[in-house]
């Protein structure tokens, strides 16, 4: 192993080993996931006891529910207010003097926090699962590829998070830009609602930002609403705005070190 994956490897076994060590908070947030999707399933057991809406019967549901709900826990509950504290403490002007790179040191304590929440996913996955029998993939390929789009959630919910942090530099702040990415996130990502419920112009702006992969990407290769072809076409996206929002940080944060005072200094 290199030494810069080692170093990559440390940050985020730290990361994972802090979020672990706050057990009352991993079973609150069991709790409040876990709750949250009891009571999505039970809403849309009801509206589609009639039959299907835009493409998604109760069968479907009941996976798209289960998707989001994976999604919704790796994502909300990864340490973004961890990276924000170095920048508003004034710590990220330490940083800047050490042998390792701010940015890839930020990206693998983010990605060692959102591997902590496996453990939820898990148990919340396995209890949606005896309760509400869900279908399988469409296919065996759905299911990998499906496995792959998830994958892509980490670098994805790093980029974004990641950009709205460093506007920590200018706004001092972060509580209110954390609410903002989360409601945007929320909303066009199809977590609150599938985007096929949308008028055709929303889905048209939801399409043209990154936040429809972390939920309406998966759902609809597993469901097989996609083809192969546009199942691989989506990850191609999904790859494409995880690597173009790593590098539009990075011209960001060089900005930011050279124009903004932090602290007076």
């Amino acid at each position: 192993m290199s030494s810069a994956l080692a170093v990559d490897r440390a940050f985020a076994v730290i990361a994972f080993k802090r979020r672990l060590a706050y057990k009352t908070q991993w079973l609150v947030g069991l709790v409040l996931g876990g709750g949250a999707m009891l009571v999505s399933m039970a809403m849309w057991r009801e509206l589609l006891s009639g039959g299907a809406l835009s493409g998604y019967d109760w069968d479907a549901m009941r996976a798209y529910v289960i998707i989001g709900f994976i999604t919704a826990t790796m994502v909300f509950g990864a340490a973004d207010w961890q990276i924000a504290d170095r920048i508003l403490d004034g710590h990220v002007a330490v940083d800047l003097t050490k042998p390792v790179d701010f940015q890839r040191a930020r990206a693998a304590e983010f990605v060692g926090s959102m591997c902590s929440t496996i453990p939820t996913v898990a148990v919340g996955v396995a209890g949606a699962w005896l309760l509400f029998d869900p279908p399988g993939p469409a296919s065996a390929t759905a299911g990998v590829l499906t496995a792959a789009s998830l994958v892509l959630v980490f670098p994805l919910a790093f980029g974004i998070t990641y950009l709205t942090v460093l506007v920590c530099f200018w706004t001092k702040r972060y509580l209110g830009v954390m609410w903002l990415r989360e409601a945007l996130l929320a909303f066009f990502s199809g977590m609150m609602i599938p985007l096929a419920f949308m008028p055709s112009w929303l889905q048209a702006v939801a399409w043209a930002l990154p936040f429809p992969h972390f939920t309406t990407t998966p759902s609809a290769i597993y469901l097989g609403h996609v083809d192969t072809a546009g199942a691989l076409g989506l990850l191609a996206a999904e790859a494409a705005w995880a690597a173009g929002l790593w590098f539009g940080a990075r011209l960001v944060f060089n900005h930011a070190v050279k124009k903004v005072t932090v602290h007076g200094g």
